[in-house]
C-alpha cells in the first residue's frame, strides 16, 4: 500500500462525515455565531454609550456655578470620576464662604464650615479619588482646620504636613509657609480671640412709608424759621444788579422801564430825524479823520 493511502482515506471520511456534522451541530454552530455578534454589539453599544455618559457627566459638572449645583452633580452620578471633582468643588466653595461668613454672622459660617468637612471627607473616602484630587481634598481639610482654631494649631499642621507627604506636591512651598505661621504665637493669639468673636448680621430697617392705620397723627418736629429770613414787606426784597419788581395789580408783571420806554415810542425801533441827522454827522466827522491826508 502505498504512503498515500491513509491520508486520501481520511480525506474520504471528512468528506463522508462534514454533511452530518453541520446537520448534527448546525445549531449549536449558527447560536454561537449569533451570541458572538450580539457580544460584539453590545460591546460597541456600552463603549460608544460610556462615552456619550461621560460626556454628559462632564456637561453638567461645567455648567453648574454655586455649591448646591456640585452636590447635585455628585448625587446624580455617584462612584463616578465626575462625583468626586463635584464634591471636592463644593467643598472648595463652601470653605471660602464659611471664611467670607465669619466676619459678619458666626453661625453661619459654622453651618458651612460642617457642611465643607463632610464634602471634603466625602472626596478623601472616595475608593477611585485620583491623586490630584486626593491632594486638593487634604489641603481643603488643612485649611479647614486653620480656620476654625481656637489657637491650638496642631490639627491644622498635622494636617498641612500631610499635604507636605504628597510626593512631588505643587503646594510644598505654601504648606511651608502656612506651617511657619502657624506655630508663631502672635498668629496663635489671633486665632485664640478670633474665636471668641460672635458677629451677627445687622438688622435692616424697614421703609416708613406711612403710618399704619388708626395711628395718631405725629406732630411736627421742625423748628420755625426765623422772622429775620424774611422780609417784611416782599416789596423790599432787592437783588444786586436787577430791576425793581413789581407785581401790577392786573397780574403780570409790568416790563423794565427801559423796554416800556422803547415800546411806546410811534417809530417803534425807529430813530427820530434829529437823531438820524446827528448820527449822520458824526459818521461823516469819523470817515474824515480816519481817511488818509495828501
Amino acid at each position: 500500500m502505498s504512503t498515500g493511502e491513509p491520508q486520501q482515506l481520511h480525506e474520504t471520511e471528512a468528506a463522508d462525515h462534514g454533511p452530518h456534522i453541520i446537520e448534527q451541530y448546525g445549531k449549536q454552530i449558527a447560536f454561537g455565531v449569533v451570541a458572538l455578534v450580539i457580544v460584539f454589539g453590545a460591546a460597541s453599544y456600552v463603549a460608544n454609550n460610556g462615552q456619550a455618559g461621560a460626556e454628559e457627566r462632564w456637561s453638567k459638572f461645567a455648567a453648574a456655578q454655586a455649591a448646591a449645583d456640585f452636590a447635585n452633580v455628585a448625587s446624580d452620578y455617584p462612584g463616578t470620576d465626575v462625583a468626586v471633582w463635584a464634591r471636592l468643588t463644593e467643598g472648595e466653595m463652601l470653605l471660602r464662604e464659611a471664611v467670607q461668613l465669619q466676619f459678619s454672622d458666626r453661625a453661619a459660617a459654622n453651618g458651612q464650615f460642617k457642611k465643607a468637612g463632610e464634602a471634603l471627607e466625602s472626596v478623601l473616602g472616595s475608593a477611585n479619588v485620583s491623586p490630584a484630587a486626593r491632594e486638593r481634598a487634604l489641603l481643603g481639610q488643612a485649611r479647614l482646620f486653620e480656620a476654625t482654631s481656637d489657637g491650638n494649631m496642631d490639627k491644622a499642621i498635622a494636617a498641612y504636613e500631610k499635604v507636605k507627604s504628597v510626593p512631588n506636591s505643587i503646594y510644598a512651598s505654601l504648606v511651608d509657609n502656612r506651617i511657619e505661621a502657624l506655630k508663631k504665637g502672635s498668629t496663635q493669639s489671633f486665632y485664640a480671640w478670633f474665636s471668641k468673636q460672635s458677629p451677627k448680621p445687622e438688622d435692616r430697617a424697614r421703609p416708613q412709608d406711612g403710618l399704619p392705620p388708626g395711628h395718631p397723627e405725629l406732630p411736627v418736629t421742625l423748628p420755625p424759621i426765623p422772622e429775620e429770613l424774611f422780609p417784611a414787606d416782599w416789596s423790599e426784597l432787592k437783588i444786586d444788579n436787577a430791576p425793581p419788581f413789581e407785581i401790577p395789580a392786573g397780574g403780570d408783571a409790568a416790563p423794565p422801564a427801559d423796554d416800556a420806554a422803547a415800546d411806546s415810542s410811534p417809530a417803534g425801533d425807529a430813530a427820530s430825524p434829529a437823531d438820524a441827522s446827528k448820527d449822520a454827522a458824526a459818521t461823516d466827522d469819523a470817515t474824515s479823520e480816519s481817511s488818509p491826508k495828501e
